[in-house]
């Protein structure tokens, strides 16, 4: 009979040589980074015993701890692009104490986020300037927004009913900045700074959520060539354009027919003309019905899991009642697995739980299924990306 410790160490092996054959054959593209990373995760979790779950977390705190320090204080601003930089020389410069400039850089250093070439002189790397430069030093400002949230989280669902948790208007992240009563977009409004640091994060998001890979769009040039007259996509609070953009190099200025953005007045007001070219600007709260009819595509990117179920629905079926017989939907989210395995894709899942807090969640097939299918719709086709859990729901009315 095969014991247990004998099972662990062979899915141990298996996991080192599939990480040893991805390694040999990275040749530093971006997908077979992200690959690489996830096999690395998965040796380490299968590495660790009982207590090293927990070491890790205590790892992680210490790190977001050190970096808050650093980019709050201006210590990472100090250190020069080129060059090197003392702790005395770093102390000095933001007034704080040489000590606590040093025992917070050695935690980055030995992590990778920074060089330490001599000891107590640092130097920047790739790692560190991202915390740095925009759009991606909104980013650890949002990481900091949600463990905020995340900590009052216990409270929040010891003190509310789980009716509460469904409630736009009485969301934990409301809860947790004393906005009972307004929606997580309106809180977020309510403060230009935090309003500026959800934009500029989403940008960095839409980077690196794929757009193409999934659905082809070149394969609709006939039929919206066939007719022109009906837009060829409308992207539902579509946010900054920058999907439309992507969709473009598909099908280069939709085929000669409109490409609709819609979002917020505040959301459109923000983006310059010149940067969405072939671009047609609209301002749609999707809670109403849809304005333009029998367009060749609907988009609603990273939109439904924002809400829960009845709230999907009731967007869905408001896109639904726009829709002509040829016209498709596309929605482009997650698609949470079935079942979890060591190793998976693990951003979808912390996505989801972000999503709690924010009366929204991440859904699986079969939900998306069962929205289509409330509203008029049938699914056609779930069009998968190569890598991780994203994808592209294809849907049309009922025949």
């Amino acid at each position: 009979m095969t014991s247990m410790s004998e099972n662990a160490n062979a899915s141990l092996v298996a996991a080192a040589e599939d990480f040893l054959a991805a390694a040999k054959a990275f040749n530093g593209e971006p997908m077979g980074q992200m690959a690489l990373v996830k096999k690395a995760d998965k040796l380490r979790y299968l590495s660790e015993g009982p207590r090293d779950t927990i070491f890790r977390q205590w790892d992680t705190i210490h790190l977001t701890a050190a970096i808050n320090i650093v980019k709050s204080t201006g210590v990472l601003d100090e250190i020069p692009k080129k060059g090197t930089i003392t702790a005395k020389e770093l102390s000095e410069a933001v007034n704080l104490h040489e000590s606590v400039v040093a025992r917070s850089m050695r935690i980055l250093c030995v992590q990778g986020i920074c060089d330490e070439p001599e000891p107590d002189i640092y130097s920047h790397n790739a790692k560190s300037l991202v915390y740095i430069t925009a759009p991606s030093k909104y980013f650890f400002d949002l990481i900091l927004d949600q463990d905020y949230v995340f900590k009052k989280l216990p409270q929040y669902l010891k003190d509310h009913s789980t009716s509460d948790l469904m409630d736009l208007k009485k969301s934990p992240y409301a809860y947790a900045y004393n906005r009972m009563g307004m929606s997580y977009y309106e809180v977020i409004s309510d403060d230009p700074v935090r309003f500026e640091m959800f934009n500029q994060s989403i940008r960095q998001m839409d980077q690196q959520m794929p757009v193409l890979g999934m659905f082809p769009f070149a394969s609709l040039k006939e039929q919206v060539e066939a007719d022109t007259s009906r837009p060829f996509i409308v992207d539902v609070g579509g946010g900054l354009g920058a999907p439309l953009m992507s969709i473009q190099k598909e099908a280069p200025a939709g085929f000669g027919a409109k490409c609709i953005l819609q979002d917020r007045k505040d959301v459109l007001d923000s983006i310059k003309d010149e940067d969405i070219p072939n671009v047609e600007k609209m301002e749609h709260d999707f809670f109403t019905p849809q304005p333009v009819k029998n367009a060749h595509v609907y988009l609603l990117r990273r939109i439904l899991h924002d809400f829960y179920m009845p709230v999907c629905k009731d967007i869905v079926r408001n896109i639904a009642s726009a829709m002509g017989k040829d016209s498709r939907l596309l929605i482009g989210d997650f698609v949470v697995p079935e079942k979890t395995n060591v190793g998976d894709d693990l951003m979808v899942y912390w996505m989801d739980f972000s999503m709690m807090v924010l009366t929204g969640q991440e859904k699986t097939a079969k939900q998306f299924a069962e929205i289509l299918e409330d509203v008029g719709l049938e699914l056609v086709k779930i069009w998968r990306y190569p890598y991780g859990a994203q994808a592209v729901v294809e849907a049309k009315l009922k025949q």
